[in-house]
């Protein structure tokens, strides 16, 4: 199949030094009857939105490289008709390099195909820059996320329109005028299309008059950031005690009468919960009004915090006149409030609504768990819409400030929903996208696809765990063979640069050895040599290396190749061996964290979790660590909660001494979130304040206590790929009773249990083609 056959890629004058760049496209055609299975193909340089006939079709490029790019097939010959029709593009083209874009060059490419026509992008094609939005050089969101943006609805048009007559700045398609050369391979989309759900309904929970003081040189954040606001009674600003919620069909009439020439109004809106989605606007107003928008997950500063050491998150919209709607389609905003900034208004404003439109992966939660104790059914609750919000086209860290797929992060959403969703293409395309950002010095990129220049060394050897963790759960060798061979390139380069069986920490700053955000474990930009020349070796590199050796024999095992899975698994015990014999403080009976450089006498819980975890300890010193980490005052460094995986799985390893430990702490931890009004669960316990006041409340990370319930209250667990054989083991003394559904490749395993004077009673209905011990 070759939809692009007849098409050329195409774009203004623009070339690729010119950031942020928003360009019309028309493409106007004739047809001789409605096609209703119509098929359109897109891809573009960076992102599009699509409209046929002036409807809504569809947006969003999927992450993919420069060189090769996936296109979107969409079904749009429902809206085709007999006669004239139009496509309309607006395209968007970031040009920046970000944490989920490299920068390529600017392009779109497009094809309609029916049975009496093919409708291609080329010479019949008409453009413009867009006159609405600000292109070139404006603020950042983050640097991790790209640009914010400023749109000007007094100079849109009609564009998108079958009848609508083209100005004089349209020109037409001339591939003679073609600045740069496109010529990725393109192939299909991996995963679904994101779904556009209904608008979040928001709530004005404040209103009132701001003054602001023009600061030159500001960014609209930063201006909001510092107004003053003086809080008014609904009554004053919106004329009603207690505020209908938007939508509202009549709208929300704001009398003119208040605004100043220093100021304005303004409203902050409650979105009742953590959402992720296209922020929409909908009202009446007048050209000179301006609005400017800020977004957030919380109130820590009595407003909407939207500005944090150089991080925007706030846009700006000047109105046109008259009724407009307006859902801006290229980067997804995240958070639970909007704080709207409104000036200019001298005769008439009526706001109709204003929130975000959700844009979500379509999953369903096919996994399903019940127990005695309503808090710990709210945390698993939480948890899988934590890890629904972090899902789009691909794994996100978080939805508001980053967006960005990382192999240590993407490992803990995968597993959780492998349980949750019995989702297997989604993690796999993520987990593509990683192995395309392996280097030459054998460590994935931090972010994919990106090209940033800094890799955690400890997450590359996670990606090779989290491969082995999809095939055991999915029962893909497919996609495990494809694998392997990124896994044998990184995995040779380490074993080569093994020194007496060990891993040295790797000095250069383009190396960030982050372990955990506990003190100490996050060494950003710390040399790994002392002033002396002792190179440094650290102890979870080392455990993360012998885990990544372990799964890549179990892979190559179950791929058939059983001499490549010996070597893996003998390299990972010497490994084991030359830690233990290393890093094992006698005295202290615990592991040290680092040994040789500069670094200081560091034990860690992360660090006696992973030598657990990589079964690195002999026979009678691991039930002895195990009982010191359990221990409440261990004296080690705490983990924190997107590490609390492993120190939890280590413990279960004696699930009837620890269980209550590790559910204990689940209860305190994440509950303690919930009970501090948490939606969704947050990038560490110190909440926003964290990271310069831009700690995230939605990290995908945290939804790990998924796993635990599932895996052990439940007590499902796959031994062989697929589930094709299972363990059932669930931990007693937590409580007395639990019942679930685990999605699988074969279908859904359905348990239940119980706890009586007669012991344990367990009931499974499992597909026919599985078995379990």
């Amino acid at each position: 199949m070759e939809p692009f056959k007849h098409a050329v890629w195409i774009w203004n004058e623009g070339g690729p030094d010119e950031v942020n760049q928003y360009v019309e496209f028309r493409h106007e055609f004739v047809l001789d009857q409605a096609m209703t299975d119509a098929g359109f193909y897109i891809s573009v340089d960076s992102d599009y939105v699509l409209w046929i006939n002036g409807t809504f079709a569809d947006a969003g490029q999927y992450d993919d490289y420069p060189d090769h790019k996936a296109y979107d097939c969409l079904a749009i010959g429902h809206l085709l008709r007999r006669g004239n029709n139009v496509i309309s593009i607006l395209a968007h083209y970031q040009g920046e390099d970000s944490f989920q874009y490299i920068k390529g060059n600017p392009g779109l490419i497009y094809a309609l195909e029916t049975e009496g026509a093919t409708v291609v992008s080329g010479k019949d094609t008409y453009y413009r820059v867009s006159p609405t939005y600000v292109s070139g050089p404006v603020p950042k969101i983050t640097n991790q996320l790209g640009f914010t943006f400023e749109y000007d609805a007094a100079k849109h048009s009609l564009w998108r329109d079958v009848e609508y007559e083209r100005e004089a700045d349209w020109k037409r398609y001339d591939p003679e005028h073609r600045t740069t050369e496109m010529s990725p391979a393109l192939y299909p989309r991996p995963i679904r299309k994101l779904e556009l759900n209904n608008r979040c309904t928001a709530h004005i929970v404040s209103q009132g008059l701001y003054v602001r003081q023009e600061v030159q040189g500001a960014t609209v954040a930063e201006l909001m950031q510092q107004d003053y606001l003086s809080y008014r009674l609904p009554e004053v600003i919106v004329g009603q005690k207690e505020p209908s919620p938007l939508p509202r069909p009549e709208g929300c009439a704001i009398s003119p009468e208040l605004f100043r020439a220093d100021g304005g109004l303004y409203l902050l809106l409650d979105l009742g919960r953590e959402e992720c989605g296209y922020l929409e606007l909908e009202l009446e107003a007048e050209v000179g009004t301006t609005i400017d928008i800020a977004y957030g997950e919380h109130l820590d500063d009595l407003r909407v915090r939207s500005h944090a050491r150089g991080k925007n998150f706030a846009v700006r919209y000047r109105c046109g006149d008259g009724r407009q709607m307006f859902t801006y389609y290229f980067k997804r905003m995240a958070g639970r409030y909007l704080q709207l900034h409104i000036s200019g208004v001298k005769e008439k404003l009526v706001l109709y609504y204003a929130g975000l439109r959700p844009a979500e992966y379509p999953v369903e939660a096919k996994g399903k768990f019940d127990c005695p104790d309503s808090l710990h059914r709210q945390i698993e609750k939480i948890a899988v819409r934590t890890l629904h919000l972090c899902m789009h086209e691909h794994y996100e860290d978080t939805p508001w400030r980053e967006q960005a797929l990382y192999a240590m992060d993407s490992r803990n959403q995968a597993l959780c929903g492998y349980y949750s969703f019995g989702e297997y293409e989604f993690p796999a395309a993520s987990f593509r996208l990683l192995a395309e950002g392996l280097k030459e010095d054998g460590f994935l990129t931090l972010t994919a696809p990106s090209v940033v220049p800094i890799a955690i060394p400890s997450f590359s050897f996670l990606w090779v765990v989290a491969l082995e963790e999809h095939l055991l759960y999915s029962g893909n060798t497919d996609q495990a063979k494809q694998m392997l061979g990124y896994v044998h390139q990184m995995l040779k380069l380490h074993i080569y640069r093994m020194r007496e069986q060990l891993l040295v920490t790797p000095e250069d700053p383009a190396y960030w050895n982050f372990y955990d955000w506990a003190p100490g474990m996050h060494n950003w930009k710390q040399s790994a040599v002392d002033s002396k020349g002792n190179i440094r070796c650290d102890a979870p590199l080392n455990l993360f290396f012998a885990m990544a050796l372990d799964a890549a024999g179990i892979m190559e095992r179950h791929c058939g190749s059983a001499e490549r899975s010996q070597y893996y698994l003998h390299i990972a015990k010497q490994v084991k061996k030359a830690f233990h014999e290393r890093f094992w403080d006698a005295e202290r009976l615990a592991y040290r964290t680092y040994l040789g450089g500069d670094s200081e006498d560091h034990y860690a819980e992360l660090t006696q979790a992973l030598a657990l975890c990589a079964g690195a300890c002999p026979e009678g010193t691991a039930e002895r660590l195990r009982a010191k980490l359990a221990a409440p005052d261990n004296g080690f460094i705490p983990v924190t909660l997107s590490y609390s995986y492993f120190k939890y799985k280590a413990l279960l390893d004696e699930p009837d001494q620890y269980g209550t430990v590790v559910f204990g702490s689940i209860a305190e931890d994440w509950g303690g979130m919930l009970y501090r009004g948490a939606t969704s669960f947050w990038e560490t316990k110190g909440g926003a304040a964290d990271f310069g006041l831009a700690g995230s409340l939605c990290h995908g990370w945290s939804a790990i206590p998924i796993y635990f319930y599932y895996a052990y209250i439940l007590g499902i667990r796959p031994l062989e790929p697929g589930f094709k054989r299972f363990r059932v083991e669930p931990i007693q003394g937590i409580f007395h009773q639990a019942s679930g559904t685990i999605p699988t490749p074969y279908g859904d395993i359905h348990v239940k249990w119980s706890q009586s004077s007669e012991g344990l009673m367990c009931n499974v209905i499992h597909p026919q083609e599985t078995y379990y011990s």
